[in-house]
């Protein structure tokens, strides 16, 4: 392979920030036939919406648990359903119980998680854990066809969470529909859901998966590849800001915001290193619509001679 495809690729790996299976420490990531990075670079470009999964809360025991299902069930007023898809009105009918209260019977089994030894035959151990369920939201911009996000929803659940119990809903109160999703973090095996950073990353794509699965375009590009960059304080402070009841919060002190222009500053440059490659192979379709990108998300623009990366001085002294 040239030297030039590996450079399109490496650009391409980083600004995408795929998150993929994982691989050995130091191993190369797969690589992508030209065909189908090209696929994914204009895919990318192309302004398909943005998915958004987000870890509202988590529940630190059942009656923390009891209160976030009445909020999202609105006091068993609004449908909620099991993991089978069955709503708990239908549940608490067959068990001569109003859906608030089976809605409630099932929150307290989900905070206990699986009878000791029940699944794996092992005795637990390790200190108790400090939550018993995560809650995230799931949405799509305004206009997105609302059956058939709720069947993407659905398949991303069984997919993702198989060994998890759960229960999720669908609210219409704001401009974007949207769903609220409540997982218990000890699975059915007996281990326990520690969500971090890349695993964020990975729900975000499997969902855009289940959504175009489903007829509706979707991405989830990193918010660095877009141009953008984190708020800087939680959002929960900036929302009672805007309701009046305190001060706006400043940014967190492990907020930097010249490690954070550098970061997207990086990603202008690699996209247009991308662009560069396509147009001196005159494929102009694919390099004018990632200038487009660029011109169109990235506040920076990136130096014309970009000082080269320590791989690369490496990689050149090598040769």
């Amino acid at each position: 392979m040239s030297s030039s495809a590996n450079s399109v690729f490496d650009d391409a790996w980083f600004v995408l920030a795929r998150t993929g299976r994982a691989r050995a420490p130091g191993a190369p990531p797969d690589r992508l036939a030209p065909s189908s990075l090209r696929s994914a670079l204009l895919n990318a470009v192309r302004r398909k919406p943005q998915v958004m999964v987000k870890i509202t809360s988590f529940a630190r025991s059942k009656e923390g648990l009891a209160a976030h299902l009445d909020y999202i069930s609105r006091n068993g007023e609004n449908e909620v359903f099991d993991p089978s898809g069955d709503a708990f009105d239908t549940i608490g009918s067959q068990l001569g119980l109003a859906a608030r209260d089976a809605l409630q019977h099932y929150g307290r089994e989900l905070a206990t998680g699986p009878i000791e030894g029940e699944s794996t035959g092992k005795k637990k151990t390790g200190r108790p854990r400090q939550r018993v369920s995560m809650n995230l939201m799931l949405s799509m911009p305004a206009g997105t066809n609302t059956g058939a996000f709720e069947l993407a929803v659905r398949d991303f659940l069984s997919d993702q969470f198989q060994a998890h119990d759960r229960l999720f809903t669908f609210h219409d109160d704001r401009d974007h529909y949207h769903a609220h999703v409540v997982i218990g973090l000890q699975g059915t095996d007996g281990r326990w859901l520690n969500p971090r950073k890349h695993d964020l990353l990975a729900w975000r794509e499997g969902f855009a998966s289940s959504l175009e699965r489903h007829g509706i375009p979707a991405e989830a590009l990193p918010a660095y590849s877009r141009g953008k960059g984190k708020d800087g304080y939680r959002r929960d402070l900036h929302e009672l800001s805007r309701r009046g009841t305190r001060e706006g919060p400043s940014p967190s002190p492990s907020y930097e915001a010249e490690t954070e222009a550098r970061a997207i500053r990086r990603r202008a440059e690699a996209w247009t290193r991308i662009a560069d490659h396509y147009a001196a192979h005159q494929d102009h379709e694919a390099a004018n619509a990632i200038r487009d990108y660029v011109a169109d998300h990235y506040d920076v623009r990136p130096a014309l001679n970009p000082k080269p990366s320590t791989r690369a001085k490496s990689q050149n002294r090598e040769r």
